[in-house]
């Protein structure tokens, strides 16, 4: 009898660009500098988004919002890095993700103003709608990848979560699925240290959530989720990986820069000290240097791109409060694709309701 090594894994760390804007030049991704443009520009925008709509949230124009601030790269990058046959399966903090593949600001603000017509994709995106109880979306972001396979296409579903989510049993549900079935399923941890108020290393024991993978005959990357570049380049080729059939669990570390959400106070579980830190570390900055040294930016280019983004916004607020009320109707809508006959009588009800109430 003998004791033999039956397997050994080993799990890589990417980092391309340093907090101030230095590059490894040989890890950089094969990247246009019309794509770099668009990462930079869309980060730009998101974070002048998430800015105003909290601003609206404490003026009272706006219900509970869920800040991405600091987190713009883990949001726009891997978005931006797929078809648009590809799935595109978010958490509720993914309005970064979903602006990257074309949907408009103003719906954001009209879901979390209050209004189901928020959900509003564009149609020829796979884009699912988000899931508010946590990590109930990664099983059906298995299936979609499953379905894709099974269609024999290579389209491949992104699914995002975060460190907290990966704790969960519709994790371990979701990988061993895809890689029993070779799907190509990427899992997108956004570790930014916090679920809510729970910190990050009592969700594992393990050094990283990105070596999970393993456990599922994945391929596993952790990368500094900051560093736009390395984001880029481990889900392109986490994408690249997924049309052959090979699921991925790439593990960004980042860091949630405002609360929660706008019901959440974090100040009563972390310090003032640990937030600063993680100032320094910035995405947007890091991209803007990097860019600058390179000439792919001038300063007026920046100052342009921050004034567009300012007006952009302004204009999506304002076609925000321009929708009508809505219809009370609409609560029957998109539900089946025919409607069963309880769901049609208590419409009929309510339009009864309705009259009467008009009439008054």
């Amino acid at each position: 009898m003998a004791l033999t090594i039956i397997a050994e894994h080993k799990t890589e760390r990417l980092e391309i660009l340093s907090p101030d804007g230095q590059v490894d030049a040989a890890l950089l991704p094969d990247i246009s500098r019309e794509k770099l443009l668009e990462l930079y520009t869309k980060m730009v925008q998101i974070r002048v988004f998430d800015e105003r709509a909290l601003k609206l949230q404490r003026q009272g124009r706006l219900g509970t919002y869920p800040q991405i601030l600091g987190q713009e790269a883990t949001q726009i990058v891997p978005a931006c890095c797929l078809r648009k046959d590809d799935w595109l399966v978010p958490t509720y903090r993914g309005q970064g993700a979903y602006f990257a593949r074309g949907m408009k600001l103003r719906y954001n603000l009209l879901y979390w103003g209050g209004d189901d017509r928020g959900v509003n994709y564009p149609p020829e995106n796979n884009d699912l709608i988000f899931a508010i109880p946590v990590g109930s979306h990664m099983t059906q972001a298995a299936g979609l990848a499953w379905g894709q396979k099974l269609q024999g296409k290579d389209s491949v579903s992104l699914c995002w979560l975060g460190d907290g989510a990966s704790s969960k049993g519709d994790f371990h549900e979701a990988m061993t699925f895809a890689g029993v079935y070779k799907l190509g399923l990427i899992m997108l941890i956004e570790n930014n240290h916090w679920a809510i108020s729970n910190p990050r290393e009592d969700q594992c024991a393990a050094v990283s959530l990105a070596q999970k993978a393993h456990g599922y005959g994945a391929h596993g990357i952790q990368v500094d989720g900051n560093d736009a570049l390395a984001v880029y380049k481990a889900v392109s080729e986490a994408v690249a990986r997924g049309r052959k059939g090979q699921p991925s669990v790439v593990e960004c570390v980042t860091y949630r820069m405002g609360h929660h959400t706008t019901a959440d106070d974090a100040t009563r579980y972390r310090t003032n000290e640990e937030v600063e830190s993680w100032k320094a570390k910035d995405p947007i900055s890091r991209m803007r240097g990097f860019m600058l040294k390179e000439g792919h930016l001038s300063q007026e280019d920046v100052d342009r791109i921050q004034k567009e983004a300012e007006e952009l916004i302004q204009s999506e607020i304002k076609e925000y409060e321009s929708f009508d009320k809505p219809n009370p109707l609409n609560m029957f809508a998109n539900n089946y694709a025919v409607a069963p006959w309880h769901l049609i009588e208590q419409r009929k009800e309510l339009e009864e309701v309705l009259k009467e109430k008009q009439s008054r």
